[in-house]
């Protein structure tokens, strides 16, 4: 069954920013008056109402409520208002909104976070659980926060309806390249296939048959003909993670199948055409993989044509209050809160795991709170994935070398101090760039011995970094792996 919203809304910019956003979701109906909403709500029945207070014509939204009530009581009921009364916001919720919601010139972050809430809270009272479960999948995929970053990123997204242009998006791991590739995905009407290949994680000699299918016999262990992702994608999407790990004979056959929508089964001689879009995503960067020929340039260029780069969580501290909230519906539904003091503990960490990091914070902290049989999600129920390590643990190093008072200012203690600074410096730019000292000391502006000999001053381990010892011979690509 589609899911439906109705909005009743006479501004057109809050009309239009509605319309853009939620109605990629499922069906979404919009009326500007008292008199259409109401012959509209009289013949059909919508999942969630989203009703402007102040209609033209001195008409109110809050007389649609029992309008509403009358024939669908388990409805989700909203309420926009330019009206901060509290008087106000009370009668509309004793005649059965759900929610109360002041307008702001950018009140989508807002509906996207409180439409699941009361969601979640309609199907915990009235017992709903099929409408909540309903929800929370439409839900899933949404692009969630406040900050300018993540607003322009929702538009940006929503500009790609209707294109079939491949789509590059790139950023750290955890920022949430692959939900970002779903919600493309999702803005498209219709069922079509959204196919999924984790480039690193087929070997290299599979990658091919994998991608385009094999014919019987073309290999050891091809008992069948078999179609390729690009076969089960035709007409949708297919989602190519981890880009910059494919092996570079798999990219001349990738590009050709993104330039002429046509390649050829591993021992087939018969062309199968494909009409699908390429989304890829990569932590990698592929400009400086193009440079040492471990990625091909004109591959890079035929899947740059819309770009998505994802900023890190730390970048963007003001989405982490409206993240948090979120997660914690997914995870728990709305019996579980979160105080102002666990927000503001979130939003002093750096965040190295992402966003992907959150969800396992948040997660965490909701089975805490449940062994201690509370409902509430407190700063004490906020632990980290990696106390020991990351940016935070650097900041909290330096932090305690700093001097606290004035006896302290020596030149012993400003020389621990730059050591700390350089030690962990080096430590997180080999982390970056994999373990690969030759990038790490050309970004830097050092040779590479130089890079050897002040981890050797400072204490880093070699071994740790899976670069040689000294008695080892050096190569060009000393590099780690880092997990």
């Amino acid at each position: 069954m589609a899911f439906k919203i109705m909005i009743v809304e006479d501004c057109r910019s809050y009309r239009q920013q509605l319309l853009q956003t939620l109605g990629a979701y499922a069906e979404l109906d919009a009326y500007q008056t008292f008199d259409t909403a109401k012959a509209a709500i009289e013949k059909n029945i919508y999942e969630v109402y989203v009703l402007d207070k102040q209609l033209p014509d001195g008409m109110d939204g809050e007389d649609l409520i029992p309008v509403i009530r009358t024939d669908n009581p388990n409805a989700i009921i909203i309420m926009l208002t330019a009206d901060s009364d509290y008087n106000t916001a009370k009668r509309c919720l004793a005649k059965g909104a759900d929610e109360y919601i002041i307008k702001a010139p950018n009140i989508v972050p807002e509906l996207l976070v409180r439409i699941p809430m009361c969601a979640a809270r309609a199907a915990t009272e009235r017992q709903l659980n099929a409408l909540q479960d309903q929800i929370r999948e439409v839900f899933k995929y949404e692009i969630i926060g406040k900050s300018l970053f993540t607003s322009e990123l929702r538009s940006k997204i929503y500009s790609l309806k209707g294109s079939q242009s491949p789509v590059l998006i790139t950023g750290e791991r955890g920022t949430g390249k692959e939900l970002v590739a779903r919600r493309v995905h999702a803005i498209e009407d219709g069922r079509r296939p959204f196919v999924i290949v984790n480039c690193a994680a087929i070997p290299e000699n599979l990658i091919e048959s994998e991608l385009f299918g094999c014919k019987r016999g073309a290999f050891t262990g091809a008992v069948a003909d078999r179609a390729g992702k690009f076969e089960l994608a035709h007409k949708g999407d297919i989602f190519l993670d981890e880009i910059g790990e494919m092996p570079i004979g798999a990219q001349a056959k990738l590009l050709r199948v993104i330039q002429d929508g046509q390649f050829f089964r591993v021992g087939g001689d018969k062309p199968i055409q494909v009409n699908c879009r390429v989304i890829a995503a990569t932590n990698k960067d592929l400009p400086e993989l193009a440079r040492r020929r471990k990625f091909r340039d004109d591959l890079y260029d035929r899947l740059n044509v819309m770009q998505f780069v994802l900023a890190p969580l730390r970048e963007r501290l003001e989405d982490i209050p409206d993240l948090a909230r979120f997660l914690l519906i997914k995870e728990g539904g709305s019996r579980f809160t979160i105080t102002e003091r666990a927000i503001k503990r979130l939003m002093q960490h750096r965040w190295p795991g992402n966003i992907r990091e959150l969800g396992n914070t948040i997660e965490r902290a909701k089975i805490l709170v449940k062994q201690r049989e509370s409902t509430e999600v407190d700063a004490e129920d906020i632990t980290f994935d990696r106390p020991l390590g990351g940016p935070a643990a650097v900041i909290s190093r330096l932090e305690f070398a700093l001097p606290t008072e004035i006896h302290e200012l020596t030149p012993r203690s400003f020389e621990e101090f730059k050591k700390i600074a350089e030690r962990e410096y080096i430590r997180n730019g080999l982390e970056l760039t994999d373990g690969h000292a030759m990038d790490f000391a050309q970004r830097v502006g050092f040779s590479k011995g130089l890079i050897y000999k002040k981890m050797s001053q400072l204490g880093i381990p070699r071994r740790t970094y899976g670069l040689r010892t000294e008695t080892e011979p050096e190569t060009e690509n000393s590099s780690v792996d880092l997990g």
